[in-house]
């Protein structure tokens, strides 16, 4: 064997040979020759993190204070905040645009506000009638959120309802208590006549949405006389005004304490 042919074998042997070739940006490959292939072998703190040029972010927040906080920390001199009236839902767009700066506005924070369980409660059955054992049952139960008339008036309106269940309902008068009374013949074998005074409304002292301090919401008392049974049920009076109004409170605390500008609308 002759010396050329001699080099050309160890350069063959060199090239089949694995071999760690590095990139510019620091990391490190093994390759393979024989089966073409590559393993990166670089060492964890060599390695180089490519960050993204601009951030996509979604949150989702549960309260006032959380939107307040987390605008407080990412917040710049373009974030704005788009209150949606109707859904109760707070945007916050940090990255919004300026007038003539563009931006791809992808860092939100979204603020779904949730309703308080008593408010859930009532507005359950606003504008629904009941028998009045179960009318009864529920004033009974929720007695703690009526801030008038006085819980032992009310207690005692609960009472004659649960015990007036097998009587025949004649008629309906507004007494000068601004109470409705309502006239009925008693079906045991007495043939009694008497009457049930109930309040023409409750002044409920409830939340609108959770966490909130309490709110003043009349409540109506609706009734329906039909072949002598008598059905009960209530209207809240103006609650989407009411709830309007404590959303708009709500903007208005989170402004204040971020100095974020807000309008009505939505993206």
């Amino acid at each position: 064997m002759t010396e050329t042919d001699s080099i050309a074998k160890l350069a063959q042997k060199a090239a089949a040979a694995p071999h760690v070739i590095s990139t510019p940006s620091g990391r490190e490959y093994l390759i393979v020759p024989n089966d073409h292939g590559s393993i990166e072998v670089t060492p964890p703190h060599k390695t180089e993190v490519l960050k993204p040029k601009s951030i996509k972010q979604g949150v989702t927040l549960q309260n006032a204070d959380a939107m307040a906080d987390y605008l407080n920390r990412f917040k710049t001199a373009e974030s704005l905040l788009l209150a949606d009236v109707a859904a109760s839902r707070i945007l916050a767009a940090v990255d919004y645009h300026g007038a003539q700066s563009p931006a791809l506005v992808e860092h939100r924070a979204t603020l779904d506000l949730p309703f308080s369980e008593e408010w859930k409660i009532w507005s359950g059955i606003n504008g629904k009638m009941s028998e009045q054992l179960e009318f009864a049952r529920f004033i009974e139960e929720n007695a703690p959120d009526i801030k008038a008339p006085d819980a032992g008036s009310l207690l005692e309106a609960c009472r004659d309802l649960q015990a007036r269940r097998n009587v025949s309902f004649i008629k309906a008068i507004r007494t000068e208590t601004d109470n409705e009374s309502f006239e009925f013949n008693d079906n045991t074998e007495a043939r009694t006549k008497g009457d049930l005074e109930l309040p023409t409304r409750f002044l409920l002292n409830i939340p609108v949405y959770f966490g909130d301090p309490p709110t003043e919401v009349y409540a109506f008392l609706r009734w329906k006389l039909d072949d002598a049974k008598l059905t009960l049920g209530i209207k809240l009076h103006r609650s989407e005004l009411i709830r309007q109004a404590a959303f708009k409170l709500i903007v208005t605390g989170v402004v204040e304490r971020t100095s974020v500008m807000a309008v009505f609308g939505k993206i």
